[in-house]
């Protein structure tokens, strides 16, 4: 006898909701978000949220400065509302992931047009707008700013601090948008805006292929119309203008200039100024950039004043006396930076270094111990002297200054 089609069916279904795989399915549908496949695989659990502010960061760990708060800034970028490739937002989650506290989107005012079919680049001011909401939710500090962009030997500028861009639109030139003859009109627009201007990559374009501070930089000088100036741009570091901002005492800048994404090697940043702020607001990162308190970074070398580089360095190493006799003292430091140090130990008052570890680098986060032979009487609190050779106080000069030792 045939059995009917509808029974047949129902004994199938029977069958297979007893079955292993039927139970499966079932737990996936009991459980939202797991996944489709293998969910009692330990690889589904847990559910990780796919939003930036769960994912991993690299940021570059600064010691505490007494009376300062040191925020790392990248201020020269660009997106695609200029010659960049990037979205405004983009720009914000790779500063994020980078552990940066602030940063500025600085498109070339003179061509912002250059991109108009994709997006609408009218309003100078729409790049900022766009990057505002997401770096107010992620703690990031966005500082207004724009590049005037001239012809060679003039060079390119930025402005800092700038509230609305669309009024310095009328300055530019549509017959020769890099005219140099309303340079000195725009830059002092944005003067009386109460912007902070800074000279980016003197050396670029330079037909010599050199960086040279000529008339119209003399004469912008003098007007005040340059606050600071770029003695690192990606990654490339010039010893030249470094010497100038030391003597004309400029804000010294190290920024990415970057037009693409970002990526680093891993125990590499991207170029960044280090800005030794009062406050952790807009207010005071404006007055410490005019004050001149940064220092610059770029390929874990520091540049800056001694007065912000020593404290810096001396502050980032802990250090503990394990052992002392007449013969040798034997020191523990540790490194509690994000920056490696090379150090040179040098001989003074207090102790001579053994030869065979006199040169050394400190890798963040590394400890590490040092032998030295006491020069007389025994002290065990008392100052190492040490050579910092990849922190550079002027052109070609390392910082040299001390270790404070501790029982």
């Amino acid at each position: 006898m045939k059995i009917p089609k509808l029974i047949a069916a129902s004994f199938m279904l029977i069958l297979f909701l007893s079955s292993p795989l039927s139970a499966s399915l079932q737990a996936q549908t009991k459980e939202p978000g797991a996944r489709s496949m293998q969910p009692d695989s330990p690889a589904a659990y847990p559910k990780q949220s796919n939003y930036i502010i769960n994912e991993s960061r690299t940021p570059m760990y600064l010691p505490e400065v007494d009376g300062y708060v040191l925020l790392k800034a990248d201020l020269h970028m660009h997106t695609i509302f200029s010659d960049g490739t990037i979205w405004p937002t983009t720009r914000v989650e790779e500063a994020f992931r980078d552990g940066l506290d602030i940063i500025a989107i600085t498109d070339h005012l003179e061509f912002h047009y250059i991109n108009e079919k994709k997006v609408n680049s009218a309003d100078l001011n729409m790049e900022y707008k766009l990057a505002k909401n997401l770096a107010d939710e992620l703690g990031i500090m966005l500082i207004p700013g724009a590049e005037v962009t001239r012809e060679v030997p003039a060079g390119h500028y930025n402005i800092l601090f700038l509230e609305d861009a669309n009024k310095l639109a009328g300055f530019i030139n549509p017959q020769n948008r890099r005219d140099t003859n309303t340079l000195a009109a725009t830059l002092k627009a944005a003067q009386d805006l109460g912007c902070f201007i800074t000279w980016n990559h003197p050396s670029y374009k330079n037909p010599k292929g050199v960086a040279e501070w000529g008339y119209i930089h003399e004469q912008l000088y003098k007007a005040g119309l340059m606050n600071g100036i770029e003695i690192v741009n990606t990654n490339m570091y010039i010893p030249l203008v470094h010497k100038w901002a030391m003597e004309k005492n400029l804000t010294m800048m190290s920024n990415s200039d970057s037009h693409a994404s970002l990526r680093y090697r891993q125990g590499q940043h991207r170029p960044s100024t280090i800005i030794f702020a009062k406050e952790r607001t807009m207010a005071s990162v404006k007055e410490a950039l005019f004050a001149g308190r940064t220092v610059g970074y770029s390929s874990n070398y520091l540049y800056g004043k001694e007065e912000f580089t020593a404290p810096l360095f001396r502050n980032s190493i802990k250090s503990r006396v394990a052992r002392a006799n007449e013969k040798s003292i034997l020191v523990e430091l540790r490194n509690t930076s994000g920056i490696p140090y090379e150090l040179e130990f040098m001989e003074n008052e207090y102790f001579t270094p053994l030869s065979t570890g006199r040169n050394l680098v400190i890798y963040p986060n590394e400890t590490i111990a040092i032998s030295l032979i006491p020069r007389g009487k025994v002290v065990t609190n008392c100052k190492i002297a040490v050579k910092v050779k990849n922190i550079h106080v002027n052109a070609a000069e390392p910082l040299i200054t001390f270790i404070t030792t501790v029982n």
